[in-house]
């Protein structure tokens, strides 16, 4: 979607906002690859100006969803949807695997998200929760834990009959093996395993972000002596991958007072001590004021009808001379991503390299902001040069969301 605006000093202004819908699309997935889809979004809200963070969206599944009593408030866990079978749980012997077993990547995972536009962003997740629930042989006799584990793992909560054993154990940020022994009786084939993850997502800051979605994924081997391993059984998939779908909706409007606002060049105080005294202003100069709501990054940029060396400039149609004119623009909230400065006075150009990048401290409604235009001593002894001569022109103001 455009937005497109004019006003001039005899200045245009338009500002195009380009919105973009990355449209996912479906592609094959790998044999014995497992995929879950993790979302969050981020709206502005007028209720909390300061809200600057992707929201979760993903619907809470797995052990936390089924006990919530046992999770801790901000826990949340996603069901993978992968099994393993023929899992022997031993109750003696020196084999670690077949006891209760997790070997996981636990560290920090760096995930690049991009939306159709190929604009990047930096995300970060790792797993912080395992949960398992075994089914076994119905003898009456639960297959729990029994005593400490190694590794460094902490245990939650487990729930068990004579048929089946749910817990979950919290994970390190490190590559972990962890191994706790069933209780001395057991000795028995495990008929399935269905397992849950509970993952940390640190997201990039949205205000910075573009309009659209952003995916990207990563990927962790599963099985035996992989990234996440259970123990030794047979493993219904190889891979589990974690798809990242982050959804930006910026809310973004430019309203100036006409729909083709014209400025008038004027010295502060009249022309009287032109006209009366023969005294020439020291400058001319005209503020534009417009209204902005923005939760989201742009640049501004000048388009002109006559170029003025490195500035924009007005023409006297009569002898063709044109004077350059200076554009500058003040918007009380944000900052000049360029110096780190208030956006204050910024100078615009015609020239793209240089055009100024703001950012909001916040979500903005429509606060009061102002373009102003100048021209400086050097245009108006030029202009004064040719008394009731007229001079006009058209500079196009854009503001860009794009890079």
């Amino acid at each position: 979607m455009t937005a497109d605006e004019r006003s001039t000093a005899h200045a245009r202004a338009c500002w195009p906002i380009a919105w973009v819908l990355a449209l996912m699309m479906g592609g094959l997935v790998p044999a014995q690859a497992a995929e879950l889809n993790i979302t969050a979004d981020f709206r502005p809200s007028a209720l909390d100006p300061t809200h600057n963070r992707f929201v979760n969206t993903t619907p809470q599944s797995g052990f936390c969803a089924q006990h919530a009593s046992s999770c801790k408030p901000g826990d949340f866990t996603i069901a993978t949807g992968l099994n393993v079978t023929e899992r022997r749980v031993f109750g003696g012997g020196d084999d670690p695997r077949e006891k209760w077993y997790l070997s996981v990547d636990g560290n920090w995972r760096d995930v690049v998200v991009r939306n159709a536009n190929n604009h990047e962003l930096n995300a970060r997740i790792r797993l912080f929760l395992v949960g398992m629930e075994w089914g076994t042989n119905n003898d009456g006799t639960s297959p729990g834990l029994y005593g400490a584990a190694t590794g460094g793992c902490g245990g939650r909560r487990g729930y068990g009959s004579g048929s089946m054993y749910r817990y979950a154990w919290d994970v390190p940020d490190a590559n972990v093996v962890c191994v706790r022994s069933p209780r001395k009786e057991t000795n028995r084939v495990a008929g399935y395993l269905y397992f849950s993850i509970g993952y940390h997502l640190e997201t990039p800051n949205p205000l910075q972000a573009q309009d659209g979605q952003y995916t990207g994924s990563v990927t962790y081997t599963v099985g035996n002596g992989q990234q996440i391993d259970l123990g030794q059984g047979n493993y219904s998939d190889s891979e589990l991958t974690l798809q990242l779908l982050l959804n930006v909706a910026h809310d973004f409007k430019v309203a100036f007072p006409a729909e083709s606002p014209r400025v008038q060049l004027a010295p502060e105080g009249g022309w009287s001590r032109w006209i009366d005294h023969g005294l020439p202003p020291a400058r001319l100069r005209q503020a534009l004021p417009f209204q902005l709501t923005t939760s989201m990054d742009f640049s501004m940029k000048l388009r002109c009808e006559h170029a003025a060396g490195t500035r924009c400039g007005i023409r006297n149609h009569a002898d063709d001379v044109v004077v350059p004119v200076d554009v500058d623009v003040t918007l009380p909230g944000m900052t000049n991503l360029r110096d780190g400065r208030p956006a204050q006075y910024t100078a615009l150009s015609p020239d793209d390299g240089q055009a100024p990048r703001f950012t909001p401290d916040g979500y903005l409604m429509q606060r009061r902001s102002t373009l102003r235009f100048t021209a400086e001593r050097e245009a108006v002894t030029e202009m004064l040069r040719t008394p009731g001569s007229h001079w006009s022109g058209d500079m196009t103001v854009v503001f860009d969301a794009n890079p």
